[in-house]
């Protein structure tokens, strides 16, 4: 672009700017504003309305929101909690788990009475091992309850796998 054209350019944009902006006249609702107010003109009105607002209505109102945010969430605790994914019952509960990295987890599962250390990774879930308690009878030590779960990464049958989880040796 030259600079003929540059200032050709400039001047039809401040002749633009320059020139008086007219104002469309006002339409009949502008016209109706402009009109002063008449009380008594005969058009219908709010009859018998309060022009000042009332306290005791605001505190009315927020006490009934609250009471109902109070009753949903009672009533949420009460019989929905126990809907939602996750929540579980009360016989089967996570009681630890540790996180190995790379989506793999090791988890202590309570379910009624017994223990149980699984694995949890992107192939599944594996039971590693079934925990006893010391009060139940379980190993005193590590060495014991090591001696006893050793052989769990040896194929076996499934019969002895569950005698296994019932308590019994294979």
């Amino acid at each position: 672009m030259s600079i003929k054209s540059l200032i050709l350019c400039g001047i039809i944009l401040a002749a633009g700017f320059a020139a008086p902006a007219q104002a469309p006249p006002p339409g009949p609702s502008e016209q109706a504003l402009k009109e002063r107010y008449v009380p008594d003109d005969g058009k219908p009105t709010q009859a018998g309305s309060d022009p000042a607002p009332s306290g005791w209505r605001a505190l009315g109102s927020m006490i009934l929101v609250l009471g109902l945010a109070g009753g949903g969430l009672w009533a949420f605790r009460r019989w929905g909690a126990k809907r939602l994914p996750g929540s579980g019952g009360t016989r089967l509960i996570v009681e630890e788990t540790l996180a190995l990295g790379d989506r793999r987890f090791v988890s202590i599962l309570r379910a009624d009475d017994e223990k149980f250390l699984i694995a949890l990774g992107p192939q599944g879930v594996n039971l590693i091992a079934r925990l006893d308690s010391v009060e139940a009878g379980g190993p005193g030590n590590f060495a014991e309850a090591l001696e006893r779960h050793s052989d769990i990464a040896t194929p076996m049958a499934v019969k002895d796998v569950e005698a296994m989880m019932r308590g019994g040796r294979p």
